[in-house]
């Protein structure tokens, strides 16, 4: 039971932070691409970790504070859903980046993208 609680609650909070993406700025969007996709609770044959590296890279590159954990128990189709979000998410803040920022992220984002498309490729 609480295991389905934390479910619909997490579901619900990607939601609300998927409607609220477009009014945050680019670097607000690849931090919460990274909560969601460090949040996903599957490997996706390590593309998963990869995209979580190309993140932390492109924050450190923007001095950005990238804070998230993995969840305890959560079915595939939730993980799936945050992925998804997390890809949606970084594909607006890629055409949104700054020109400063785009010279020191944009090759990291675009690997996380890479690796997250890859990921859902590979449930």
């Amino acid at each position: 039971m609480k295991t389905r609680l934390l479910s619909v609650l997490v579901a619900g909070l990607a939601l609300l932070f998927g409607t609220q993406a477009y009014a945050q700025s680019a670097r607000e969007d690849i931090v919460h691409a990274y909560v969601l996709v460090k949040a996903a609770n599957h490997d996706y044959a390590g593309h998963r970790n990869a995209a979580i590296k190309a993140l932390e890279d492109a924050g450190r590159e923007l001095g950005l504070e990238m804070k998230g954990k993995g969840s305890a128990a959560e079915l595939q189709m939730q993980s799936d859903g945050q992925m998804a979000e997390a890809s949606r998410i970084l594909h607006v803040a890629q055409g949104r980046l700054t020109a400063e920022d785009r010279k020191h992220a944009a090759k990291h984002v675009d690997k996380a993208i890479e690796e997250i498309d890859l990921a859902l490729k590979k449930k």
